[in-house]
Parts: C-alpha cells; structure tokens; sequence
C-alpha cells in the first residue's frame, strides 16, 4: 500500500523531496532507495524537466479583443441556413443521380450522357 502512496505523490509532487508535503517526506526516504522507487523517481524526474523547461508564451494585448469581434460577428440568419440547407440537398439529389444512375444512351457510357442529363437535353427515362 505504502508503495502506490509512494507512487501517487511522485506524480503528484514530482521526484524531489523538497516539493512533497512534509508529512509524507518519510515515504520518501522509504522508497527511494529501491529498484521500484528508482524507477518512479526517475518517470517523475522526466516530467519534471519537461515541467521546469517549459515557457508559456507572452500575453498577447490584442487578444481580448479578438475574442469580443469573434463573439458579436454576426450569424447566419434562419433564411440563409434555409438557403444553405437547400443548395446542400440539391447537390446530394444531383451527385447521387449522376453516380447511381449509370447512364446509357445508345450504348454510349462516356461524358456525352452525363452532358446530356445536366443540360437535360435528353429524358431521364433514355437513361435507366
């Protein structure tokens, strides 16, 4: 039990005794001398460096700013949405119809039938 303790503060306070609650320094000089508790001090010893070697970046002035414009910047209105909406499912029907149909006119599979159905020049029915 003594060694998940031993564990749980390691990743919590990291491999130096000094950042460890005092009451729990003890578990500290417990472990820290054998293979397990190496093991989790060096694990924590990593993270540490990563944690002391990191630089957040500067304070950006302007950012509050930024955040206010993008929060009042107008939104789509329910007529747009609608129209959106509508052009979305028009290009579904006609990709689907292009796709799915195969089309066959004269024996003639090529671009020329496809040309044919959207400038519907010729039948829906020449083509099934």
């Amino acid at each position: 039990m003594s060694i998940e303790r031993f564990r749980e503060l390691a990743e919590a306070f990291g491999a130096d005794p000094a950042r460890w609650p005092p009451g729990e320094r003890v578990l500290h000089a417990q472990h820290a001398d054998t293979p397990t508790g190496r093991g989790i001090l060096a694990a924590a010893a990593e993270l540490d460096a990563l944690l002391d070697d990191f630089e957040p970046r500067a304070d950006d002035p302007l950012r509050p700013a930024r955040i206010l414009r993008a929060a009042r910047a107008p939104r789509l209105g329910r007529r747009q949405i609608a129209w959106l909406s509508g052009a979305w499912a028009a290009s579904a029907v006609l990709g689907f119809t292009l796709g799915y149909l195969e089309p066959v006119v004269d024996g003639d599979t090529g671009e020329e039938s496809y040309a044919q159905l959207l400038t519907g020049s010729a039948v829906l029915e020449d083509f099934l």
